[in-house]
């Protein structure tokens, strides 16, 4: 007997463990496992706990390897090419931290860059004379167009790497990585992704993005995937494997790539040991038909709420994924104590959980759409953010 998949939408609420009193619109933020994840996780942490010993010494290594192979097959690569890490950030200093540049080499990234990975490339920079360049990509965006001749024009002979946001953290913009990549390779440029925002969201072909010219990929399993919070992924290029060094190096480095990683130390390896059933749940609900639910969802509510506001978008549908971004309609200085500010009074007074962002001169509402959510939401945070600007409410036109 054929058993039906669950239908999306506030039904869904039940599988999560998130505040009952709480609008929660920011899954985009850190994600949030489903209780069966949770559990999975937990029920490693028992078995560990157990014996230690045996667990540590003969079924971590293979329990990694098969939750590696079982994720590299959902993202069409090979197990042999990844490892996991604890976040993002741990996966993109291993990368940016083992390479090799001398004085006046450049790293090109663009000026929608998360906070904590231009912090990383301000670092690694510093320390080797090299200069990191920014490329503007404007805001609003208009057309992909504009986002490749910002970063092709910020490529001097100097580059030595690209880092490119498979979808921008702040801004929520889907970028071409594909075609970047490609450009860059013709000019013999390699390419990092950050893709946070990539699995479970935005479709993610790894054999595809290392053929254009990406040779490092680092994902988050615990955004969109669904994974425990501590999880997360390093794929890397076979040409490139034998330069990249965990930022851990521990009894096993030397041994080879994936034995460099899989081994970091004793820690609690629940989160990673998760994704199976991470991975179960993505197969159960359908990647197509999540993909569908939350980018239709996404795109629905920021028209609506761009119609309630009277402001623009960041960009346009097309550009979007699960997350789009909004203007709010106020004219509040773009800082963060501002942005901070009307985040709290949306929490407290409103009890809506969103991310408020300033950017370009303005302020932002990144709003993530999930399987929890319905359009309905988005109704009640139009409402919220004229409460909180002291805007009039409009009649909602959707």
């Amino acid at each position: 007997m054929r058993i039906s998949a669950p239908k999306f939408g506030h039904g869904l609420l039940r599988n999560w463990r998130l505040e009952p009193d709480i609008l929660y619109l920011n899954h985009g933020g850190y994600g949030a496992p489903a209780l069966t994840v949770s559990h999975a996780a937990e029920a490693w942490r028992q078995r560990t706990e157990a014996n230690p010993t045996r667990f540590f010494e003969e079924a971590l290594g293979p329990e990694i390897r098969r939750n590696a192979d079982l994720l590299a097959e959902f993202l069409n690569g090979k197990g042999d090419d990844l490892v996991f890490v604890d976040n993002v950030t741990a996966g993109i200093n291993a990368v940016l931290r083992s390479l090799v540049m001398i004085p006046g080499d450049e790293i090109v990234a663009t000026s929608h860059l998360y906070q904590s990975s231009r912090r990383t490339l301000e670092f690694v920079c510093e320390r080797a004379g090299a200069r990191l360049v920014l490329a503007d990509i404007p805001y609003p965006v208009r057309s992909e167009g504009e986002i490749i001749a910002g970063i092709m024009g910020a490529l001097s002979p100097r580059t030595r790497l690209v880092m490119l946001d498979h979808v921008t953290a702040n801004t929520a913009l889907h970028l071409p990585v594909k075609t970047l990549a490609l450009r860059c390779g013709e000019r013999g440029i390699p390419v990092l992704v950050d893709g946070t925002h990539g699995p479970g969201n935005v479709g993610v072909d790894l054999a595809e993005l290392g053929s254009a010219g990406v040779r490092w990929y680092v994902g988050s399993g615990h955004h969109w995937l669904g994974a425990a919070f501590g999880c997360a992924f390093l794929w890397v290029h076979p040409d490139r494997q034998g330069l990249v060094r965990p930022t851990a190096i521990s009894t096993r480095f030397g041994e080879g790539f994936t034995e460099a990683f899989d081994w970091p130390g004793a820690k609690d390896f629940g989160a990673w040991l998760s994704m199976s059933e991470a991975l179960r749940l993505q197969e159960s609900y359908g990647e197509a038909r999540i993909r569908n639910y939350t980018h239709g969802l996404a795109a629905k509510a920021a028209e609506l709420l761009q119609k309630r506001w009277g402001t623009p978008l960041g960009a346009q549908p097309p550009m979007f994924s699960a997350m789009a971004s909004v203007a709010l309609p106020t004219d509040v200085p773009a800082t963060e104590r501002a942005a901070g500010g009307i985040r709290q009074q949306l929490r407290d007074g409103h009890r809506i959980e969103v991310t408020i962002t300033p950017f370009a001169g303005r302020l932002w509402v990144r709003l993530s759409a999930y399987l929890y959510n319905e359009l309905e939401d988005y109704e009640r945070l139009a409402d919220a953010v004229m409460a909180v600007t002291g805007k009039a409410p409009l009649a909602a036109s959707v």
